[in-house]
């Protein structure tokens, strides 16, 4: 009898203590406040940010490094340090100082102080800065030193190396979805060239590439599912999926179908970009042409749809995808034969591109 009298107060007190842990639980998970996060607690505590934030948005870059700047006096720890230098870099670049932009990327990317996703967003944008800019001035000052300068001498100053190495650079710091993307594509564009010949040698060298790919892009998919809470890795979502999606346009064109639908990928990109007019102009450039060398004339009406808003108003006109079409005339970066093909299919993109300066 006693034991038993035992047992159930035993029973009683247990009891007891679980419903008070439940209960202190589900009040400091559930009644507090959500922690906030580094940048809006940025944007909350540093008025010059939130100001200077205004204006790159509104794409007055001068104004906007200027106002960084002055943020940056107010800047709290190496992390905030590295974040408004980054700003200013990026302000710079797009603005009127680009050469100085360029060094302060290469700084921050080299500052053992700042966080390893700083230091490879820095890099991620030195090779954005190829791309969007793609003139000889900006190519030479990027790979001016080292390690940069290495990029393009072991690769024999083939740029189109150079420019992967420097991506892989940036995925060796941290593996954002970007240059993960970058890499993959050169390495898809790999697959294309080796599918000309029959060599035994090439098939065996295609299949490694292709388990590189595949890696790629499972540390992109992990990226978009890391950066879900996010608020300014988010802005990056619609250019993983559209480069994500350029990806799988070269393995269709190399007929494996394993790596996903490009056509789905590029309308994913497409309804996230709505508010991003840069990216949404380059992902329907890149889709435009993933269906020019895929279908050619039988998709001619959906290409014409693609890129009516290249040449009817004005949406494009200030983006960096227009700034790089205008500057591949040159035959830089490896687009202008795919450019051509679509001013082919579509007479009024190529009368677009005689208004930037093409002849042919």
């Amino acid at each position: 009898m006693e034991q038993n009298t035992f047992n159930r107060t035993l029973l009683i007190l247990l009891s007891s203590i679980l419903v008070i842990g439940v209960v202190v639980f589900v009040y400091y998970n559930f009644s507090q406040k959500p922690r906030e996060s580094f940048y809006q607690s940025l944007l909350g505590k540093n008025e010059r940010f939130a100001y200077a934030e205004g204006l790159l948005k509104s794409r007055k870059f001068d104004e906007a490094a200027q106002n960084y700047k002055l943020a940056l006096e107010k800047a709290e720890g190496f992390r905030e340090e590295g974040q408004l230098k980054y700003k200013i870099a990026i302000s710079q670049s797009e603005g009127s100082n680009p050469i100085e932009g360029i060094a302060l990327l290469k700084e921050i990317s080299a500052n053992e102080n700042y966080t390893p996703i700083i230091k490879a967003h820095s890099v991620q944008y030195l090779g954005h800065l190829l791309y969007a800019i793609n003139t000889k001035e900006i190519n030479d000052e990027i790979f001016k030193d080292e390690p940069y300068k290495s990029f393009l001498s072991e690769s024999g100053n083939d740029s189109s190396v150079a420019r992967r190495k420097l991506y892989e650079y940036a995925s060796s710091i941290y593996p954002l979805g970007i240059p993960e993307l970058r890499v993959a594509k050169w390495y898809s564009e790999e697959i294309l060239r080796l599918q000309k010949s029959d060599d035994a040698e090439n098939k065996e060298k295609i299949e490694e590439i292709k388990s590189i790919i595949q890696q790629k892009i499972t540390n992109a998919d992990k990226y978009l599912v890391s950066i879900v809470n996010d608020e300014q890795a988010r802005s990056y979502v619609a250019e993983v999926l559209y480069r994500k999606a350029n990806v799988q346009a070269d393995l269709y064109l190399a007929r494996d179908k394993n790596f996903g639908d490009p056509e789905e990928t590029y309308k994913k990109a497409l309804t996230v970009a709505t508010l991003r007019v840069g990216q949404e102009s380059s992902a329907k450039m890149y889709y435009a042409m993933y269906l020019a060398k895929m279908y050619e004339e039988e998709r001619s009406e959906d290409i014409k749809n693609i890129l009516k808003d290249f040449y009817v108003g004005n949406r494009y006109a200030s983006t960096n995808t227009v700034r790089s079409i205008k500057g591949e005339k040159d035959g830089r970066l490896g687009l202008k034969s795919d450019i051509l093909l679509l001013a082919r299919i579509d007479t009024s993109f190529g009368k677009f591109l005689n208004s930037l300066g093409w002849v042919f």
